[in-house]
């Protein structure tokens, strides 16, 4: 008896629920994604370095909250928030 063509010789062809989809390259970000990341980064260390000068921290301590930790408050916002748009950076 005569073997058809459609046989694989013994191996065998993978399943549907076995195989990948092919990989699909992400869209890369706007350029405004690293520029204003990068810029809240480095203003919220200049608030933060900002909170420690003598003349300013004589005005913030009247401040009923948060006080003299306003430098603080405000740089770590802002340090997360520049570090949460860095982390969409492709």
């Amino acid at each position: 008896m005569p073997k058809s063509k459609h046989r694989r010789h013994g191996r065998s062809r993978p399943r549907a629920h076995q195989t990948h989809a092919p990989e699909r390259k992400p869209d890369p970000s706007p350029a405004w994604v690293p520029t204003t990341g990068g810029l809240l980064l480095v203003l919220g260390v200049a608030v933060i370095l900002l909170g420690y000068l003598p003349a300013v921290q004589s005005v913030t301590t009247t401040w009923v909250w948060p006080g003299g930790n306003w430098g603080l408050l405000l740089g770590f916002a802002l340090l997360s928030v520049g570090f949460a748009i860095l982390t969409r950076w492709r």
